[in-house]
């Protein structure tokens, strides 16, 4: 397999992926595109060690050993690298996701606790790091996410974790009828402690770019949002006739519990509802997108393939009949 090729079908992982050599070297071509530096000493020059997978420096002066599978989430695993790339396989191609009881059987794992943490590792590593801010007008909101706990429904249930979520609106002009149409972009998600005003500017200051337009439900929590920074419009919630809602990150919220109770029947711990909130939110933001999820997962994508942005999402390829609205 080419160094820019990535598995797209099951025989992709069969034919590529058959042995373990197979998958160190796919690593290798990730890791070191242009070939290998040794970290230490820079020289190019390294051999791949036949009883582990390590790279010796060639420099007599430094013999330096890097581990391949350092910086990713199999390093130091006892599970063969092959279990790995089946894993990740199927996390980043499954559109529903996947229970660590799937996760387990498809794999033949021989212990629950191993395919769980296995997956929860997969998930975590669907979050870029130093991702695109949401830019332009956002939607932000929370809400009770979680089973219901029998006999204390509601915000009641010790069970429900407090989340909030920003959703992009993305407007943009209908061809056909010259009306203006608004519809969700990315979204971002977090499991905050409260919903208090230290928790949800937060929250909007490391998710949502500085200068957009946000659109909050009024409560007190948001009021801080600094002035300079944010033109803040908070949206009165009313009943009836004269009722206003924010249709989009509503609609988040309720996708994002129908996805739970189906897919994982609501068994969520609270301790791991952010990894479940990551993988919802990679597989929301890449409906229209495709990007390199197979390497994203092994934590082996680069810096600039990790995640989509604005503009590779919004500006480019727009479908027939649309014309983006900035």
């Amino acid at each position: 397999m080419s160094q820019a090729t990535t598995p797209t079908t099951i025989l992709d992982i069969c034919r590529h992926f058959s042995t373990e050599n197979a998958c160190v070297d796919y690593i290798i071509q990730m890791r070191w595109p242009e070939g290998f530096i040794c970290p230490k000493c820079q020289s190019i020059n390294g051999y791949l060690l036949t009883n582990r997978p390590k790279i010796e420096c060639s420099n007599p002066k430094c013999r330096y050993q890097v581990s391949v599978t350092a910086g990713t989430i199999m390093h130091r695993s006892k599970q063969d690298l092959r279990v790995w790339f089946w894993g990740a396989y199927l996390v980043s191609t499954l559109t529903p996701g996947i229970s660590a009881s799937q996760f387990q059987r498809q794999l033949g794992l021989s212990r629950y606790e191993t395919a769980y943490n296995m997956l929860h590792k997969l998930r975590s590593a669907l979050v870029a790091p130093g991702r695109e801010l949401l830019i332009n007008e956002v939607e932000v909101d929370e809400a009770y996410i979680g089973s219901e706990e029998k006999g204390r429904p509601g915000r009641g249930s010790e069970k429900k974790v407090l989340v909030v979520c920003a959703v992009e609106l993305i407007r943009w002009i209908d061809k056909k009828t010259g009306d203006e149409r608004v519809r969700s972009g990315r979204i971002r998600l977090r499991s905050v402690i409260d919903a208090s005003a230290d928790s949800l500017v937060l929250f909007v200051k490391e998710n949502v770019k500085t200068g957009s337009i946000v659109h909050t439900d009024g409560w007190s929590g948001y009021s801080p949002l600094p002035r300079e920074e944010y033109d803040h419009r908070p949206v009165a919630q009313g009943q009836g006739e004269d009722a206003v809602y924010m249709l989009h990150v509503h609609r988040i919220f309720s996708n994002l519990q129908t996805w739970l109770l189906g897919t994982y029947h609501g068994a969520v711990r609270k301790k791991h509802m952010q990894s479940y909130l990551n993988e919802f939110t990679y597989r929301f933001n890449r409906r229209f997108w495709r990007g390199p999820a197979f390497k994203r997962a092994l934590s082996l994508a680069t810096k600039a393939e990790c995640w989509p942005t604005y503009d590779s999402l919004y500006k480019a390829g727009e479908p027939d009949g649309w014309e983006h609205k900035n």
